[in-house]
Parts: C-alpha cells; structure tokens; sequence
C-alpha cells in the first residue's frame, strides 16, 4: 500500500516579502523505511514566483505509530533573490 502527505508553510523573509506554498508529496510505500518528493511554486507575488524540488528525510514515527517527514531547500532564484522552506508534513 503507497501513501502520501499533506505540506504547507510559508518561506523565509527576503527582498522584503514572503510567498506561501503547499502541496501535497509523492506517494511511497507504506510500513517501510521511505522518504517522498515534494515539487511545487510558491504563491505568486511581486511579479514573480519560485519553484521548489525536494525530498523529505526519512519517516519520524511517534507513539500511536502514525509518522511525519521533515524537509527543508531552497527554492529556485527569481527576480534576484531566493527564499528558504523548511517543515513538516501531515501525519500518516
């Protein structure tokens, strides 16, 4: 059985704005070590967006046995600046 996550979050403060992004990962095999790749565009603002590609760390499983990934990159340079995200995904 293959699963997914949900994301969403907000970039890191540069060239005096912040975009927004979300989405939802790749799909990986349940009940095995596994990570997910996560690819999207921030929100659209001050005529530009930014493109992100990425993959997840590895499953952090918690005490009801459901886990998360953490992820973190940079997003593709636009109108001469970039931004950061980094987070968490939706419990599975």
């Amino acid at each position: 059985m293959k699963h997914s996550h949900s994301y969403v979050g907000t970039t890191s403060f540069d060239d005096c704005h912040v975009h927004h992004y979300g989405g939802v990962t790749s799909k990986s095999p349940s009940g095995v070590p596994h990570t997910h790749c996560l690819k999207g565009e921030t929100t659209y603002l001050d005529d530009h967006d930014h493109d992100y590609e990425t993959k997840t760390g590895p499953a952090i499983v918690l005490h009801d046995g459901l886990h998360y990934h953490y992820y973190e990159t940079r997003v593709r340079c636009a109108d001469g600046h970039i931004h950061y995200i980094c987070g968490c995904t939706s419990t599975d």
